[in-house]
Protein backbone atom coordinates (compact mmCIF):
# COMPACT_ATOMS: atom_id res chain seq x y z
CA UNK A 1 0.00 0.00 0.00
CA UNK A 2 1.07 3.49 -0.83
CA UNK A 3 -0.34 6.55 1.18
CA UNK A 4 0.46 10.06 -0.28
CA UNK A 5 -0.46 13.59 1.33
CA UNK A 6 -0.61 16.89 0.01
CA UNK A 7 -1.90 20.15 0.81
CA UNK A 8 -3.86 22.29 -1.37
CA UNK A 9 -5.52 25.12 -0.23
CA UNK A 10 -8.95 26.42 -0.23
CA UNK A 11 -10.11 23.08 -1.93
CA UNK A 12 -12.37 20.76 0.66
CA UNK A 13 -10.56 17.16 1.88
CA UNK A 14 -10.50 15.12 -0.87
CA UNK A 15 -9.53 11.23 -0.03
CA UNK A 16 -9.02 9.24 -3.66
CA UNK A 17 -8.28 5.41 -3.35
CA UNK A 18 -7.01 3.94 -6.48
CA UNK A 19 -6.97 -0.17 -5.57
CA UNK A 20 -6.33 -3.31 -8.59
CA UNK A 21 -9.62 -5.06 -7.32
CA UNK A 22 -12.53 -3.93 -4.95
CA UNK A 23 -11.78 -6.47 -1.86
CA UNK A 24 -13.44 -6.61 1.60
CA UNK A 25 -10.02 -4.74 2.79
CA UNK A 26 -10.58 -1.94 0.31
CA UNK A 27 -14.87 -2.00 1.15
CA UNK A 28 -14.00 -1.92 4.61
CA UNK A 29 -11.53 0.96 4.52
CA UNK A 30 -13.73 3.05 2.31
CA UNK A 31 -16.78 2.44 4.51
CA UNK A 32 -14.29 3.48 7.64
CA UNK A 33 -13.25 6.57 5.95
CA UNK A 34 -17.03 7.82 4.95
CA UNK A 35 -17.92 7.15 9.02
CA UNK A 36 -14.85 9.64 9.80
CA UNK A 37 -17.79 12.28 8.68
CA UNK A 38 -20.71 10.95 10.22
CA UNK A 39 -22.04 12.98 13.42
CA UNK A 40 -24.80 11.78 15.65
CA UNK A 41 -26.91 13.99 17.96
CA UNK A 42 -26.27 13.55 21.54
CA UNK A 43 -27.59 14.99 25.18
CA UNK A 44 -25.33 15.80 27.86
CA UNK A 45 -26.51 17.87 31.12
CA UNK A 46 -29.14 19.66 28.90
CA UNK A 47 -27.20 20.58 26.01
CA UNK A 48 -27.46 18.97 22.52
CA UNK A 49 -23.69 17.76 21.30
CA UNK A 50 -22.48 16.75 17.67
CA UNK A 51 -20.47 13.58 18.37
CA UNK A 52 -18.43 11.85 15.77
CA UNK A 53 -18.82 8.28 15.31
CA UNK A 54 -15.08 7.80 15.16
CA UNK A 55 -15.06 8.91 18.65
CA UNK A 56 -17.61 6.62 20.19
CA UNK A 57 -16.72 3.94 22.32
CA UNK A 58 -19.46 1.96 22.34
CA UNK A 59 -23.41 2.53 22.61
CA UNK A 60 -25.57 0.99 24.92
CA UNK A 61 -29.10 1.05 26.08
CA UNK A 62 -30.35 0.59 29.65
CA UNK A 63 -34.22 1.01 30.45
CA UNK A 64 -35.12 2.13 26.81
CA UNK A 65 -32.85 4.69 26.56
CA UNK A 66 -29.86 4.89 24.43
CA UNK A 67 -26.66 6.09 25.58
CA UNK A 68 -23.23 6.80 23.80
CA UNK A 69 -20.01 6.45 25.17
CA UNK A 70 -16.67 8.49 24.10
CA UNK A 71 -13.67 8.34 26.09
CA UNK A 72 -14.44 10.89 28.61
CA UNK A 73 -18.55 11.84 28.12
CA UNK A 74 -21.81 10.17 27.66
CA UNK A 75 -24.44 11.66 25.72
CA UNK A 76 -27.82 10.66 25.61
CA UNK A 77 -29.97 9.74 22.04
CA UNK A 78 -33.07 9.59 20.61
CA UNK A 79 -32.27 7.08 18.21
CA UNK A 80 -32.78 3.34 18.44
CA UNK A 81 -29.27 0.96 18.43
CA UNK A 82 -30.74 -1.08 15.39
CA UNK A 83 -30.60 2.37 13.58
CA UNK A 84 -27.01 2.99 14.71
CA UNK A 85 -26.10 -0.74 13.35
CA UNK A 86 -27.89 -0.44 10.28
CA UNK A 87 -26.40 3.15 9.52
CA UNK A 88 -22.77 2.13 11.02
CA UNK A 89 -22.69 -1.42 9.00
CA UNK A 90 -19.69 -2.22 7.83
CA UNK A 91 -17.98 0.92 9.18
CA UNK A 92 -16.29 -1.54 12.49
CA UNK A 93 -18.95 -1.10 14.59
CA UNK A 94 -20.67 -4.12 15.40
CA UNK A 95 -23.29 -6.05 18.07
CA UNK A 96 -21.90 -7.32 20.82
CA UNK A 97 -24.72 -8.36 23.00
CA UNK A 98 -28.09 -7.54 22.94
CA UNK A 99 -28.28 -4.05 24.18
CA UNK A 100 -24.82 -3.04 23.33
CA UNK A 101 -22.77 -2.07 20.01
CA UNK A 102 -18.77 -1.58 20.56
CA UNK A 103 -16.47 0.44 18.04
CA UNK A 104 -13.74 -2.58 16.80
CA UNK A 105 -11.59 0.85 16.02
CA UNK A 106 -11.70 1.27 20.25
CA UNK A 107 -10.78 -2.38 21.22
CA UNK A 108 -7.67 -2.71 23.05
CA UNK A 109 -7.76 -6.66 23.81
CA UNK A 110 -9.94 -9.49 23.79
CA UNK A 111 -10.04 -12.10 26.37
CA UNK A 112 -12.28 -15.84 26.51
CA UNK A 113 -14.17 -15.64 29.66
CA UNK A 114 -15.06 -19.82 30.97
CA UNK A 115 -18.44 -19.10 30.52
CA UNK A 116 -18.26 -19.07 26.34
CA UNK A 117 -18.02 -15.60 26.71
CA UNK A 118 -15.47 -12.82 25.33
CA UNK A 119 -14.34 -10.20 27.75
CA UNK A 120 -13.38 -6.64 25.29
CA UNK A 121 -11.32 -4.49 26.98
CA UNK A 122 -11.69 -0.93 24.80
CA UNK A 123 -8.99 1.73 25.23
CA UNK A 124 -9.97 3.94 27.73
CA UNK A 125 -9.93 0.61 29.92
CA UNK A 126 -14.03 0.04 29.87
CA UNK A 127 -14.40 -3.64 30.02
CA UNK A 128 -17.24 -5.22 27.80
CA UNK A 129 -18.95 -8.89 27.52
CA UNK A 130 -19.59 -10.01 24.31
CA UNK A 131 -22.38 -12.22 24.52
CA UNK A 132 -22.21 -15.67 23.28
CA UNK A 133 -24.73 -15.04 20.14
CA UNK A 134 -22.69 -12.02 18.80
CA UNK A 135 -18.89 -14.33 18.99
CA UNK A 136 -19.32 -15.49 15.56
CA UNK A 137 -19.45 -11.59 13.76
CA UNK A 138 -16.73 -10.57 16.23
CA UNK A 139 -14.51 -13.55 15.53
CA UNK A 140 -14.66 -12.92 11.67
CA UNK A 141 -13.83 -9.41 11.88
CA UNK A 142 -10.77 -10.35 14.09
CA UNK A 143 -9.80 -12.47 11.66
CA UNK A 144 -10.13 -10.67 8.60
CA UNK A 145 -7.89 -7.99 10.32
CA UNK A 146 -5.37 -10.81 10.95
CA UNK A 147 -5.19 -11.55 7.00
CA UNK A 148 -5.41 -7.66 5.94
Amino acid sequence: MEIKTRQIKDKPLTIIIEYPILDTKTKRLIKKIEALDFVVSGNSNGKVFQVHISDIYYMETVERKTFLYTKDEVYMTDKKLYEFEEMFRETGIIRISKSCLMNMDMLYSIKQLMNSQLEATLLNGEKLIVARTYLKSIKNILKEDVRC
